[in-house]
């Protein structure tokens, strides 16, 4: 083997953990959801046939026969009592659509139930999927497994038909119009600060960063505290307006101004994450290029404005691209404190979708147009920027 291709055997073996990782954790991710928006997938619907129950009592339930009286009944007497469908669908508790409806009534072996009933050869327990693979002969494989059902697009038209769609997404958008210019400008005005020689000036990057590295479940806990009807801040603002008739304000649970004291929450522990972008930039100035501006009687403003920001382009752009990200992802601070429908964001919409309401291929389709309305973002971002290395 030549020496190439065993180096670069080498590097691709010990590139494979990292290639797989992104492959599993990223790609996979990404072409499922694009698939299950095209389905009706419902993760409780593929649990409905591991279910175990006891046929007995459910004959006993739909016959009205009783097993020890059984015997006493032919067949032909049985089966004039029992609907197979009815009996799967509700006595078994198997949610049926027309289709396997339609495939019960033609092929499910009644004849065979019934006697097995009378003879007692019925197990005391038995699985949805084992129980009907046993009485649909051929068709038994499909009441075994969940397949998703294709449905096209349907997913997409019913999200134009969604009031909370329309609602979720426009919070979202107002959510990072308003927060991710001034997230940016806050971070840029620290890091410029940050970067002065001023004594103390370490304890200051410390206090500003320390939320970055503070759990989310904990900041929303935090700012509860502040934001609750007896809340730190409205505490501050009774002493300071009390005798002007100010009054508490539910601030979390009031519509109108809830998702704004989330914006605040927002800004506050994010500018100091972003402050170490900027930070990183402004240390990577020359600073013979503040001289030289100086020498020529620019004045802190003007160097500020004409120097400081254009050469931070490149940072800018990243920061505005991760913050629209951030923020037309946000979930957290939404999942903890707010509740209410008028205030959620699309990424808690997602969530409530798939999990609360098990709709999973309607919840894909709301991410595959998040992702789409991320991507569309960041290239305008950049194309407006103007990034310039």
């Amino acid at each position: 083997m030549k020496y190439k291709t065993k180096e670069a055997i080498v590097g691709y073996l010990f590139a494979t953990p990292i290639i797989l990782t992104v492959l599993v954790f990223t790609i996979y991710p990404i072409v499922a959801a694009f698939y299950y928006s095209l389905t009706d997938y419902q993760p409780l619907e593929a649990r409905k046939y591991t279910y175990i129950f006891n046929p007995y009592d459910a004959l006993e339930i739909h016959t009205g026969i009783l097993r020890k009286e059984a015997r006493n009944y032919t067949i032909d007497e049985m089966l004039e009592y029992f609907d197979p469908v009815s009996f799967v669908e509700i006595d078994v508790g198997v949610k049926l659509g027309e289709e396997e409806k339609k495939l019960i009534k033609e092929y499910f072996d009644s004849l065979n139930l019934l006697n097995d009933y009378r003879e007692g050869k019925l197990p005391n327990e038995i699985k949805i999927a084992d129980f009907m693979k046993r009485y649909m002969n051929k068709h038994g494989d499909r009441f075994t497994k969940y397949i998703p059902r294709f449905v096209g697009l349907k997913n997409f038209k019913d999200m134009l038909k969604d009031m909370y769609f329309y609602t979720s997404f426009w919070n979202t958008l107002l959510y990072s119009i308003i927060v991710v210019p001034i997230q940016t400008l806050l971070a840029i005005i620290l890091a410029v600060a940050a970067n002065s020689k001023i004594k103390g000036v370490n304890f200051f990057k410390s206090v500003f960063f320390l939320p970055a590295i503070t759990s989310s479940a904990a900041l929303s806990m935090i700012f509860w505290l502040i934001y609750s009807k007896p809340g730190v801040l409205n505490k501050i603002l009774v002493a300071l307006f009390g005798r002007f008739g100010f009054q508490p304000v539910d601030y979390l649970n009031e519509p109108r101004i809830a998702l704004f004291a989330i914006m605040a929450m927002n800004i506050w522990s994010t500018a100091g994450y972003f402050m170490v972008t900027f930070l990183a930039g402004l240390q990577d100035i020359p600073s013979s290029i503040y001289e030289a501006a100086r020498i020529d009687g620019a004045n802190g403003w003007q160097i500020f404005w004409k120097i400081t920001l254009p050469l931070l382009r490149p940072q800018i752009v990243f920061v505005s691209i991760m913050g629209t990200i951030g923020c037309m992802q946000v979930f957290d601070q939404i999942y903890f404190l707010i509740r209410n429908l008028r205030n959620i964001t699309i990424s808690f919409y997602i969530y409530k979708n798939a999990f609360e309401y098990g709709k999973m291929g309607y919840a894909s389709a709301l991410a595959v147009v998040l992702f789409g309305v991320i991507l569309v973002l960041s290239l305008v971002q950049r194309k407006i920027i103007k990034e310039e290395y």
